[in-house]
């Protein structure tokens, strides 16, 4: 191995505080932005993180999980409510519910696949041996690591 990289963070050993993309399946650098928005006196920002390699969203799975299971147990009880209302025959109720739930439902789907990919690749990657580790690192080296 190279002096050059025994000095890097190999970004293929699974690390959950680290930003991950889905599609390189590696921790490496990211691109960073932010935007403001005010929406009637109400401050709202949106933050990004982009793969420098294939430029796809990168996500930190240890700050999803909490949000995953938060938005998937409350769709979940929203849904319930909502079958409760529609058979005591609170139609308007019912549909706004229903919608809650759907909405949260999406979102905690979407985040409950990406973490399903997380913790596939992450399974795969402990059962390597560090040489393994090292030889996919070196593979990489000239994508991932600056």
């Amino acid at each position: 191995m190279s002096e050059d990289l025994k000095n890097k963070i190999n970004p293929f050993i699974p690390n959950p505080k680290a930003f991950w993309c889905y599609k390189c399946k590696a921790h490496h650098c990211y691109n960073y932005s932010s935007s403001t928005h005010n929406l009637g006196g109400t401050r709202s920002t949106t933050e990004t993180y982009s793969c420098t390699v294939c430029k796809a969203s990168m996500f930190c799975p240890a700050q999803t999980l909490p949000w995953m299971r938060g938005l998937n147990w409350s769709g979940f009880i929203l849904l319930i409510i909502s079958l409760l209302l529609g058979l005591s025959d609170f139609g308007t109720l019912f549909w706004g519910f229903l919608g809650f739930s759907l909405f949260f439902l999406f979102f905690g789907g979407m985040m409950f696949y990406y973490l399903r990919k997380w913790i596939s690749w992450s399974s795969t990657q402990k059962k390597k041996s560090a040489e393994e580790l090292e030889e996919e690192a070196m593979t990489h080296g000239s994508l991932f690591f600056e």
